[in-house]
């Protein structure tokens, strides 16, 4: 099964039944006309519909930006149309429109994606769009219609709550909510600043960076063999081999890679995706980065933290299993790990660390979770002692030289490596209380 990332569009009729139940025939042979035209604007902004049912229409796009505007065309059409009819014979439409990773099978679409622009039509006022917060990043700042922020809403078969916004139609019913924690909504709207804000949170705890998260990779060995050429504007760049330094003169360079099949191309063009906005560009480089089965695992936490961010913690856990599941590295355990809570995210990164005790990054996350930040006055003298201890190996893996293969962007570690050495300064234990790490059994 393919798997991509796309923006669906999913339209329903208002009252079907009930117009069905007046007038079966004059119905079908409206709907039938005004299908046709749908169609054509579904076409003339690059999409397709790939599923009918009935009154019910679910169409693919390559572009969150395309996909709305087809919306809006199809709304203002439908509009024009219904000032002819009498308001009880009027066709309205239901739009609802999410971004995400969904599975091709034959010609079909199966994923969250998919159900989310579903459960969003339904939320929509009749001629009226409803988007999910990911669309809304990705157009908010390219089309100019006003927005409605209406807050978390749980819906049917969706095991988290979905963050709205509409685009309000003519006889709009919708009102704002208020989101459940303004907390909540605050850090979200700071992790939607993409690759604008330097802090990411990762999970419960955080990961201070100046980019954001990225997917899977595999040993480093495999890292520092062949990779491809970058290209920048059509024009080959004869860069070293290896990726590090590839992304680092990435970085000074600035530009997209036209076209990038390397690791660093893929990272840089990620990240200047997330800048700009632009989420549907920024999973697909991710995606493709994640599956090369390498070890660094700042692209993976940014990679997470952007799921996280447009689809909720549930389905950044699902992605990850997948990963873990179809290219298992040490970091997509790692990051796999970070999106549980409590206890089950210190027992999965302690039994990574006893299956891989020399996979220094998830020390620096152990430590966190032993941390008075997460801790609190609950923290005891041996938590204290293994964080601490969970540092000095983290710090000492630095030392050793062996810290830096981990990590794409070496700015990234270096953030890591200063906050532990000041977190590891802060605590005044005495030599001889300074306990070995417990042995994690895989």
């Amino acid at each position: 099964m393919k798997r991509k990332v796309a923006a669906i569009l999913a339209a329903d009729i208002v009252g079907f039944s009930r117009l069905i139940a007046e007038d079966e025939d004059g119905t079908l042979q409206q709907l039938a006309a005004y299908r046709n035209v749908l169609d054509d604007f579904v076409a003339h902004h690059g999409g397709r519909v790939f599923n009918t049912a009935g009154d019910s229409i679910m169409c693919e796009f390559d572009s969150a930006v395309e996909a709305t505007r087809a919306a809006i065309d199809i709304q203002d059409y439908m509009k024009a149309q219904n000032l002819a009819c009498p308001q009880n014979r009027r066709l309205q439409f239901r739009i609802g429109i999410s971004v995400g990773e969904v599975v091709e099978r034959q010609n079909d679409l199966l994923g969250m994606a998919v159900n989310i622009a579903a459960r969003l039509e339904t939320l929509s006022s009749p001629g009226g769009i409803c988007l999910s917060r990911a669309v809304h990043e990705a157009v908010s700042g390219q089309i100019a219609v006003p927005f409605i922020d209406i807050g978390e809403r749980q819906v049917k078969n969706i095991p988290f709550p979905v963050h709205a916004f509409t685009i309000v139609g003519p006889d709009a019913g919708i009102t704002a909510q208020p989101p459940r924690s303004p907390l909540r909504r605050l850090a979200l709207s700071a992790l939607s600043l993409a690759g604008a804000c330097l802090i990411v949170l990762v999970g419960a705890g955080g990961l201070a960076s100046h980019r954001q998260p990225s997917r899977p990779m595999e040993p480093l060995a495999a890292s520092r063999d062949s990779r491809a050429p970058v290209r920048q504007s059509a024009q080959a760049l004869l860069l070293p081999a290896d990726p590090i330094e590839v992304f680092s003169r990435l970085v000074q360079r600035g530009g997209q890679i036209e076209d990038p099949h390397s690791a660093p191309g893929l990272y840089h063009n990620a990240l200047l995706f997330e800048a700009k906005g632009e989420s549907i560009g920024a999973h697909r480089a991710y995606y493709t980065l994640a599956r090369m089965g390498l070890d660094f695992v700042d692209p993976h936490l940014r990679y997470a933290a952007l799921v996280r961010a447009h689809e909720g913690r549930f389905i950044a856990r699902q992605v990850y299993a997948e990963l873990n599941e179809d290219a298992p590295t040490r970091a997509t355990a790692l990051v796999h790990a970070l999106q549980f809570d409590g206890a089950e995210r210190k027992a999965r990164i302690g039994v990574l660390i006893g299956k891989h005790p020399d996979y220094a990054p998830a020390y620096f996350f152990l430590a966190e979770e032993y941390s008075q930040d997460k801790t609190g006055s609950l923290q005891t003298a041996q938590d204290r002692q293994t964080e601490r201890a969970a540092l000095t190996e983290f710090l000492k893996a630095h030392q050793d030289s062996r810290l830096a293969q981990f990590f794409l962007d070496q700015a990234v570690a270096a953030d890591w490596i200063d906050r532990a050495q000041r977190r590891h300064a802060r605590h005044a234990v005495s030599a001889e209380n300074i306990v070995a790490l417990p042995a994690f059994e895989p």
